[in-house]
């Protein structure tokens, strides 16, 4: 259901040809469960991404030497959440490599704490932890981490200086480049990370603000968010005899909590309007999420007449790799062209929620690719999926789809073949 269903095909293909596996790594500046103020938007964006209902989560404090008080505040936050936390500490005691595979491989996530690069490099070496974590992310465990936990992922990172000069060291290298955390907090740190790329030091790379996570699909940059309005990011590269900058704004994660933090933070005359807006918001809610419904609904009956009503007039679609559709009757021919090879799709909501008119899904689609005239199990997908919903004086402006793929591009391709 986009432009074209060849362009699907040349695009994903073009794509899964550059990247060695669709494993996800996400990279944090700083910020998350470590930092003060209880702002866990980052931590509940990471886990959302296991597609998991109580997901199995690892924390590796290696870089901070295990320290108790920094694990401690890993269990107080994660407790939070529907999942099941559990921590391996390294620095002090070896764990047999069986073991350590075992207990690594069976997790549904992977965060890794801040602290010195260097030594979570010479640890997780020493014990093997290296070569399992990469056989995690070939697997498809979500991969995490903030500060030195970000560095790790990358080609080039640096240790602490000695007498102030900074020197780099060799990471795991699943990522290009390089990865500076807390660009917004440490000046003598992006200072010496500009000098080190202007020497060629260290290979181009990102300067991240504390609060600022990116988001990799394969080894492919596909999302910058952040859990703080202001925070940003920036490519750094080497130019001639300077560096460069360029910014990086992110999607920030608390559109949909603002007004409970702008509630939390007003004053008393703040908080008395927002309880007199509360009854109208909450009935502004219930109308966006039951109209996402009902189009869900027409989506999973096939009826394109009702779904291109429920649109409005500038109606933009955006698929998973980013192509943009715009305007109703374009939509009314792409969704004819999808539902022609997919006759039986279907989205399956698992949960779904929303604040001033922005509708967030959560669930899988599902379908089967038409060949012959038949449906074949051997044609069937199921992934797990998202979409967003801009709903505005009661039609969707806007709808965008979050999912892999992959399973989809495998039955064009083959179908393409045959």
């Amino acid at each position: 259901m986009l432009k074209s269903l060849s362009k699907i095909t040349r695009k994903v293909t073009t794509k899964l040809n550059n990247t060695s596996n669709n494993g996800q790594i996400i990279a944090l500046g700083g910020g998350g469960f470590s930092d003060p103020g209880d702002n866990l938007l980052l931590d509940e964006y990471i886990l959302l991404q296991t597609n998991k209902s109580k997901p199995k989560v690892l924390f590796l404090p290696t870089a901070g030497g295990d320290h108790e008080d920094y694990i401690g505040k890993f269990y107080r936050a994660y407790k939070k959440f529907n999942c099941k936390p559990v921590h391996l500490s390294l620095s002090k005691k070896l764990v047999p490599y069986k073991k350590l595979e075992q207990l690594v491989l069976s997790q549904d996530m992977i965060f890794t704490g801040g602290g010195s690069p260097r030594f979570l490099m010479q640890v997780w070496r020493k014990s093997g932890l290296d070569k399992i974590i990469k056989k995690a992310w070939k697997q498809g465990i979500v991969l995490a981490g903030m500060s030195a936990g970000a560095i790790c992922w990358y080609e080039d990172g640096f240790k602490n200086p000695k007498d102030d000069i900074w020197r780099r060291i060799s990471c795991l290298g699943f990522l290009e480049g390089s990865f500076c955390p807390h660009y917004d907090k440490r000046g003598e740190l992006r200072k010496a990370y500009r000098k080190m790329i202007s020497s060629g030091e260290i290979s181009p790379g990102y300067g991240v603000e504390d609060g600022v996570a990116l988001h990799y699909i394969g080894t492919e940059l596909k999302y910058v968010v952040s859990s703080v309005t202001s925070a940003k990011a920036f490519y750094m590269r080497k130019s001639g005899f300077r560096v460069t900058e360029k910014e990086i704004s992110p999607t920030y994660l608390g559109i949909l909590n603002e007004a409970k933090v702008n509630e939390a933070k007003g004053n008393e005359a703040k908080v008395n309007e927002a309880r007199e807006e509360k009854s109208e918001k909450e009935s502004h809610t219930n109308d966006s999420i039951n109209i996402v419904k009902e189009y869900i609904k027409k989506i999973n009956e096939h009826d394109v007449e009702a779904i291109v009503n429920m649109m409005s007039e500038d109606h933009t679609f955006i698929d998973s790799l980013g192509i943009n559709t715009n305007g109703r009757e374009n939509m009314r021919a792409a969704w004819d062209t999808y539902l022609t090879f997919f006759p039986d799709y279907t989205v399956q909501i698992r949960d779904i929620i929303s604040k001033n008119g922005m509708v967030a899904v959560f669930g899988t689609a599902k379908g089967t690719l038409a060949t012959g005239g038949r449906l074949l199990d051997e044609n069937k997908f199921e992934i797990p999926a998202s979409w967003t919903a801009v709903v505005k004086d009661g039609k969707i402006a806007k709808w965008r789809v979050y999912a892999d793929n992959e399973p989809v591009r495998k039955l064009i391709e083959k179908y393409s073949k045959s």
